[in-house]
């Protein structure tokens, strides 16, 4: 058990600074403390010899202990017993894979004081320490979820790998489901009034020690296992899924955080690593790979003339935009390292700096170090190459080039994929935006050391009884 982080020991009198420690200059009751002893070991000897000197002094060290001995010392207390809540309106995040968050407060009681008396007797003080505990709920993601592994609080580990809490306490946890009980300790100070919480994942703290955090509920992140294996598009945009056919895998994804807001938003994130094309032509939204592998599925035929010189090209049907920018391409990308207990972690496309301002991915998603390298030379590449645009017309709508299609354009090399298309009377508009020739390769990158806290797991006390002769 840990020590009580407000115990009180009994100090000695220290010189200030600037100023000696003379003689005299604090009380002493040493001398007063054996009085009683010498004059009763005397007067004992005198009458009984050596036996009555002893009974003297037995005697004499009772009175002295009860005249002259210290008062009882008690530690400091904690006067404020009131515990930071969490603010109304804010979101529960989603969580997707294996990620690590943070959670918000949901219930909590107030803090339960403990006190413990130690030492005393044979003239001496005793010591009265203090500890606190609290009780709280803390919820953990808009969505059921699988499991809860490490804990941390305070950068510390709170919960190792073994499932063990560090500290005394008791941890349940709720996966979210649609069917879950109401939590005992809940019910109890809430009454018939308590909800199950159905559809969020929380956990519950009861009797949590606070010795180890400053009497203090401390800053917790979770190890949370909402899904089995890779991050799947087709559940993050779950509340689509009517409305949407989902054909993109995000390969090495292992998690990701949903912070709210409209699915375009979460699409647009995800665009950044993992490019997304959409095709809202047919009954259904239709979402597949942006840049898929392999060779363009069509071509497209020669552009048609507009005389009307009403639009792009005119007499050639097709118009070219080569835009040269090396601010808009990013240098690197911030992710969640898995191998640093995801710790945010930096890669850089190329696997270099750049002088001056750098534009960096912001993406809220754990990663392998070489995966993250990967998808940020990837990054790099499309940003580059995106930059060259191309309006084609044609004379009449092919079922084969619709939005998100990967095509090849006579006297054009490489690959180009539609954006977008519009019809007119003088024929289909298509917008295309060209592609990388290739894509990067994995290669060995050093993810960083992590100062990981140690995971130590207490063993049992085992008892054993032996005969001896």
């Amino acid at each position: 058990m840990p020590m009580p982080a407000c115990a009180a020991s009994p100090r000695a009198p220290r010189p200030r600074p600037g100023r000696s420690l003379r003689a005299g200059a604090f009380p002493d009751h040493h001398e007063s403390f054996l009085m009683a002893t010498l004059v009763l070991t005397a007067v004992g000897t005198a009458i009984g010899g050596p036996l009555g000197g002893a009974l003297g002094s037995l005697v004499g060290s009772r009175i002295d202990g009860a005249l002259f001995a210290p008062a009882d010392r008690e530690g400091s207390r904690l006067r404020e017993l009131a515990v930071t809540t969490s603010s109304y309106g804010s979101p529960v995040p989603r969580h997707f894979g294996t990620m690590r968050a943070s959670g918000t407060i949901i219930w909590a009681t107030d803090l339960v004081e403990s006190s413990e008396e130690t030492g005393g007797g044979k003239g001496r003080g005793s010591t009265t320490t203090y500890s606190y505990s609290i009780s709280f709920a803390v919820a953990l993601a808009s969505r059921p979820i699988r499991a809860v592994r490490r804990i941390w609080a305070d950068g510390n580990l709170l919960r190792g790998t073994a499932g063990d809490l560090k500290v005394a306490g008791t941890l349940r946890v709720y996966e979210g489901r649609r069917d879950q009980p109401v939590d005992p300790l809940i019910a109890s100070a809430e009454g018939i009034s308590c909800p199950a919480f159905r559809g969020l994942a929380y956990c519950v703290f009861e009797d949590l020690q606070l010795a180890e955090f400053g009497n203090r509920i401390p800053a917790l992140t979770f190890e949370i296992v909402a899904d089995d294996g890779d991050v799947s598009l087709a559940q993050m945009i779950a509340p689509a899924a009517p409305v949407a056919a989902v054909h993109r895998d995000l390969t090495a994804l292992i998690g990701y955080s949903d912070e709210g807001g409209p699915v375009l938003g979460l699409l647009s994130s995800v665009d950044r690593l993992y490019p997304i094309a959409c095709d809202a032509g047919g009954e259904t939204l239709a979402i597949s790979d942006g840049a898929p592998e392999g060779g363009p599925v069509a071509a497209l035929p020669p552009p048609v003339v507009d005389t009307t010189g009403d639009a792009f090209g005119r007499t050639q049907g097709r118009s070219i935009q080569l835009r040269a920018d090396s601010r808009s391409v990013p240098e690197g990308l911030r992710y969640y390292d898995i191998a640093r207990d995801y710790q945010p972690g930096l890669q850089r496309a190329g696997g270099r700096a750049r002088s001056g301002g750098q534009r960096l991915i912001e993406f809220p998603g754990a990663l392998r170090a070489s995966d993250a390298q990967r998808l940020a030379d990837d990054a790099a590449q499309r940003a580059d190459t995106a930059q060259e645009r191309l309006s084609w017309r044609i004379a009449e709508l092919d079922p084969a080039l619709t939005p998100g299609a990967i095509v090849a354009v006579p006297d054009r090399p490489g690959r180009w994929r539609i954006e977008g298309w519009g019809w007119r009377e003088t024929g289909v508009e298509l917008d295309l935006r060209r592609l990388p020739w290739h894509r990067a390769k994995a290669r060995a990158v050093d993810a960083g050391q992590a100062l990981a806290p140690p995971d130590l797991v207490a063993t049992p006390t085992l008892l054993q009884a032996y005969e001896l002769p």
